[in-house]
């Protein structure tokens, strides 16, 4: 009875604690007055059990809906729905730094290197971006139009290929694998010097059978993080079969990149400009060997599953609405009579492409939970909001870019609204649109350095792909996909989606 004794009156301290802590989170906590639903403002419960659903960024855009655009979703958490604060939490302002990474989120895998995602002190990362910025500029990705037109264009010859064979000449094709192989192949080229193999073999390399599932497993261990004994403890019971799939992602990334690094001749890829810094500066300024094999592995992730969910989304739209099709696929048939004149330089001066592409970031970004900062030591401000230390601050990319009040017609896809006439004339539905709400690619110091291979490829494919195919929906039961019925793991989980290539009669 002892036992019993002491479980029961541990039971009822621990009760106690449980409610006094869910009230002074109601009613006491500094950031009391922000609005919320009960549960997430009492505990970090709602939050977790909304984010290990796969469904938090649509839940956090239904409650800004609900209750604002700057609601508490958790009792330390903020979710700002307002354009302004994207520079308040993502960029310097004057002396004081953005605002910092969290180890919650963003700390570095155990037993793991460094890589420029973990890199949470400013003077570090600092340090990673030198590095590895001169292979992302728009001048570096001019030289790498070669590798990047080698592979578009062996994506093209295979479904011209599959569809030639047929009478009809046509093929029905998931682009959500087609595009996979064409980037994975493309980045692995890029980032370690030879493809994966994908579009030879037509086929997933098994890497990219575990990339996916790994995100989803840091997702979810990293809300652990919040409840430290929990994180432990999990940590101490994973599964050794778990283990054995992170050590061969990381083997494979490490022995990929010890290949190119034994490479002697230059080469226009992302690597190169690393290599030729660490031999020009000082020791300690450059990246470590681990740091680089760290960063090249994330460079594959990054740089290819963004990639496909960007274009996905964007061919989903097209063949759903025929009229934007058909103006995008006259803008570039018009402008390039051959296919080889298609390049990155010239894909730049077509206004309807570009329209379209930031139309797709708009309503499919790859990344619709955003990226949580902190609030550092002093506090700070976000939208004129002052805030304690150590809260949780986010811009949730889909309460901006859905927001009705932000955006006429938000929900459809019309790319007009991102052309000069819309912008310059007053009796457009589109003039009032606020575009500075759509930010893909991030603002400040820690934005994407991918942009530039990004547009670059984006731009790519999909006018290869329009110049040589007359596009159709497929009627298929993956002819159709609802894009927002696909949950997110930090990146959305795609489903299937065929699509009807018709060969073009040139």
């Amino acid at each position: 009875m002892g036992f019993f004794s002491v479980l029961l009156k541990a039971s009822g301290v621990f009760a106690v604690y449980l409610v006094g802590t869910w009230l002074y989170n109601l009613y006491l906590h500094p950031l009391a007055k922000y609005p919320g639903p009960v549960f997430w403002r009492a505990s970090r419960l709602g939050y977790m059990k909304s984010l290990w659903s796969g469904w938090l960024h649509r839940d956090v855009k239904d409650l800004h809906r609900q209750y604002g655009d700057i609601i508490r979703i958790a009792p330390n958490e903020l979710s700002f729905a307002r354009t302004d604060a994207f520079h308040d939490i993502y960029s310097n302002r004057g002396a004081a730094p953005a605002f910092p990474k969290s180890l919650v989120w963003h700390d570095k895998q155990p037993g793991r290197p460094m890589s420029v995602l973990n890199a949470i002190d400013p003077k570090v990362h600092a340090r990673f971006r030198r590095a590895i910025d001169p292979g992302f500029t728009e001048r570096a990705v001019l030289t790498q139009e070669s590798i990047v037109q080698e592979y578009v264009g062996k994506f093209i010859s295979k479904i011209r290929s599959m569809a030639d064979a047929n009478p009809d000449k046509t093929a029905v094709v998931n682009v959500v694998q087609w595009y996979n192989y064409v980037t994975f192949d493309l980045i692995g080229d890029l980032g370690f010097g030879e493809p994966f193999g994908c579009l030879d073999s037509e086929g997933y390399h098994p890497w990219m059978a575990i990339i996916f599932n790994s995100l989803k497993a840091a997702t979810q261990f990293a809300t652990l993080r919040f409840y430290s004994p929990l994180d432990t403890m999990l940590q101490a019971m994973m599964p050794a079969s778990v283990k054995k799939m992170a050590d061969e992602h990381w083997q494979l990334a490490v022995d990929k990149l010890d290949r190119r690094l034994k490479l002697e001749k230059d080469r226009p890829d992302l690597i190169s400009p690393v290599i030729k810094r660490n031999k020009e500066v000082a020791l300690g300024e450059g990246l470590e060997l681990g740091e680089l094999q760290a960063t090249a592995s994330l460079i594959i992730v990054a740089g290819s599953e963004t990639t496909v969910t960007t274009i996905s989304g964007i061919t989903n739209n097209l063949v759903r609405n025929p009229d934007k099709l058909a103006k995008l696929t006259q803008e570039v048939r018009e402008r390039f009579p051959t296919e080889d004149a298609i390049t990155l330089t010239a894909l730049k001066s077509l206004p309807y492409l570009q329209a379209v592409i930031n139309e797709g970031l708009r309503l499919c970004n790859p990344t619709p939970v955003g990226v949580p900062r902190i609030v550092p030591s002093g506090g700070g401000t976000v939208s004129g909001h002052f805030l304690p230390p150590d809260t949780f601050v986010n811009v949730h990319p889909l309460a901006l870019s859905l927001d009705p009040k932000k955006f006429h017609d938000a929900n459809a896809f019309q790319p007009e609204r991102w052309l000069d006439a819309a912008k310059t004339n007053p009796k457009s539905p589109f003039y009032n649109d606020d575009l500075a709400a759509v930010q893909a690619f991030g603002v400040g110091p820690r934005s994407c350095v991918g942009k530039p291979l990004a547009w670059a490829e984006l731009r790519l494919i999909l006018a290869r792909v329009v110049w040589a195919f007359d596009l159709q929906q497929a009627d298929t039961p993956n002819g159709v996909v609802d894009w927002d019925s696909q949950i997110t793991w930090t990146v959305i989980e795609k489903k299937p989606f065929d699509v009807k290539m018709v060969l073009r009669k040139v």
